[in-house]
């Protein structure tokens, strides 16, 4: 009797064991992300936002030298199917960002030192907006959705933002003063008062949209800061030289500096899984963070450049733009096609 109830014992004791090893290997493989698709997006792609209106990506791909061209790609989120394009031929577009309010997308056009402003509902281009200046650099595209307003980073020594009047689609005045080669940007906790990286000071400046002045400036705690997102209380940067992505409080202190690859340069947050991705250029890999630990994760080949971020704020799902090897075609030499660059990667 005492053998059978020992047995019985042990025999329960190991079920409950099978199944806790279970729910542990469960957790542990719903919490690990997979790299489920890649799809070409494009020639020379470089960006990408998500319309909240009709669910689709939209790609900037701003051809290459040996295929010149410029467009916008309607990309399916579920396969990763191209669906349409908008010709983009006269300026070639890079950077972009979206008011969902009122369904049009603005492109940074390095090349022309321009910006387009793209009524996405209709597929037309509406406006090719100028500073009027001799020489620019538009880079990155930051949306105010609230007043309607466009600020674009324009990259010099020193660098300014363009700020646009989204009613009217015409340039409306510039930030000055902003230091030497400034790109990403980002809002937090309001629209007054944009974070922006300035690669070649290593440094966060703040910048007042009312007072259009520098508040206070603070290193970004890694080398050649490229870009920037928030998790909605603190600062989170992509260090591009220094291989490293460091979160930063809203004053400035640094709370975490996490390796990630060489070449770190898109940032995103995912607030529904808590995970902050970084695209690492140098490495073609996308890395996983858990944001809460900051422990990396994983780290996921994504294709041969790995650029930019884009987070689907519904599902949580993430898709990377991915850059192709470049370099100028020699004469008498075949052309080289890289296979895994210019891809779009959907991470779920």
């Amino acid at each position: 009797m005492n053998t059978l109830e020992t047995n019985q014992h042990k025999f329960v004791n190991g079920k409950m064991l099978f199944t806790l090893a279970g729910l542990f290997v469960f957790t542990f493989q719903a919490q690990a992300q997979k790299l489920e698709k890649s799809a070409p997006a494009g020639t020379g792609i470089y960006e990408a936002v998500i319309s909240a209106k009709d669910g689709h990506i939209y790609v900037t791909s701003a051809g290459s030298r040996t295929n010149p061209g410029g467009a916008l790609y309607k990309i399916n989120p579920k396969d990763l199917a191209i669906v349409d394009s908008i010709l983009l031929k006269e300026n070639p577009p890079f950077g972009i960002g979206i008011n969902n309010k009122t369904h049009i997308a603005y492109t940074s056009n390095t090349r022309t030192n321009s910006v387009s402003a793209v009524d996405l509902q209709t597929g037309k281009l509406i406006a090719t907006i100028s500073n009027g200046a001799k020489e620019s650099h538009t880079r990155e595209v930051l949306v105010d959705e609230v007043n309607n307003l466009i600020y674009v980073s324009d990259v010099g020594d020193p660098s300014n933002i363009w700020v646009i009047d989204g009613k009217t689609n015409k340039f409306s005045h510039q930030i000055d003063n902003l230091g030497k080669t400034a790109t990403g940007m980002t809002f937090l906790k309001g629209t007054d008062k944009i974070y922006l990286t300035v690669i070649g000071e290593n440094a966060i400046y703040v910048v007042n949209t009312k007072t259009k002045a520098v508040e206070k400036k603070f290193p970004s705690g890694g080398e050649a800061p490229v870009n920037i997102t928030t998790d909605g209380k603190n600062l989170i940067v992509a260090n591009q030289k220094s291989g490293t992505v460091t979160v930063l409080s809203e004053d400035g202190a640094l709370l975490k500096s996490i390796p990630t690859g060489n070449g770190a340069i898109g940032i995103a947050y995912d607030s529904i899984k808590k995970r902050i991705y970084s695209a690492n250029r140098q490495t073609g890999t996308t890395s996983v963070i858990d944001a809460q630990s900051y422990e990396v994760l994983q780290e996921l080949p994504t294709g041969s450049f790995p650029n930019h971020v884009k987070i689907d704020p519904n599902t949580g799902t993430a898709y990377v733009i991915n850059k192709a090897k470049g370099g100028r075609p020699v004469e008498g030499q075949p052309v080289v096609v890289d296979k895994n660059g210019d891809t779009i990667s959907k991470i779920n």
